[in-house]
């Protein structure tokens, strides 16, 4: 594989935790919604996330990037436990990698319930190779809020907005930023669910466009233990995203 000492970090990687979290805000707390409060609920989840377009490099050249993903989620009564990580294959104009990339841990706190207020505190660990464009090698510190209204029975209506705590890589003009997501969703009378959100996100670098785009959410129970769900989205940098999670509960 070759590398560009130019690429610091993986924007498409960025764009995909975004759509994937407007997707978490939407699906968790609707689950946390009907599950007891003393109930502790542990979730894995897997799949396939596919991402094209701006790519948050000095140069902005576009790339495309694949990952496979690790997600374990916990809740127990107010508080919910987060760490996922991915596998990933980049590819750019003049970069091609593949590795590990970063970790992100996560602690919640429901601060009301219906409708649901939750504040969450999220690290980013630069786990990845920053040499080969897999992570920034530096930290990342959020502050997040996450609501959920639902609205009737099979109803709802979810949001989030956040300040990231970027970390400075020496000689690149990054910037801490803000995002936010607002959307609705619907559950059928078979248990599928479908959520449309918009979604707003700073780019960590000053030189490259703030992002604005749509998402669209699909998630379909296969049994008591496992789901299905897939997602896609496109964004105002001419940015697709798509991917497709296998979640086991227990």
């Amino acid at each position: 594989m070759t590398t560009s000492s130019n690429h610091r970090h993986c924007p498409t990687v960025t764009a995909i935790s975004v759509l994937v979290m407007s997707f978490w805000v939407w699906t968790s707390t609707a689950n946390a919604a009907e599950s007891k409060a003393s109930d502790l609920t542990t979730k894995v989840s897997t799949g396939l996330f596919y991402a094209s377009g701006q790519s948050e490099t000095i140069d902005t050249d576009d790339s495309t990037t694949t990952s496979i993903p690790l997600m374990i989620s916990m809740k127990k009564g107010r508080f919910s436990f987060g760490l996922s990580t991915a596998y990933l294959s980049v590819e750019t104009d003049t970069l091609e990698a593949d590795g590990m990339g970063d970790t992100i841990a996560s602690v919640g706190y429901d601060l009301m319930e219906s409708p649901w207020l939750s504040i969450k505190l999220k690290e980013k660990f630069a786990t990845g190779d920053e040499t080969q464009g897999l992570s920034t090698g530096k930290n990342d510190t959020s502050l997040q809020l996450d609501w959920f209204y639902p609205l009737q029975s099979n109803t709802s209506l979810f949001a989030n907005i956040g300040h990231k705590f970027v970390g400075k890589v020496s000689g690149s003009a990054m910037q801490d930023t803000n995002y936010a997501s607002a959307g609705m969703g619907y559950i059928f009378t078979n248990k599928t669910n479908i959520g449309l959100s918009l979604d707003y996100r700073q780019s960590i670098f000053k030189d490259l466009d703030d992002q604005t785009g749509v998402s669209l959410f699909v998630s379909k129970p296969l049994n008591k233990t496992y789901s299905l769900s897939a997602f896609g989205g496109y964004d105002s940098s001419a940015t697709t995203t798509a991917g497709l999670t296998l979640t086991t509960k227990f």
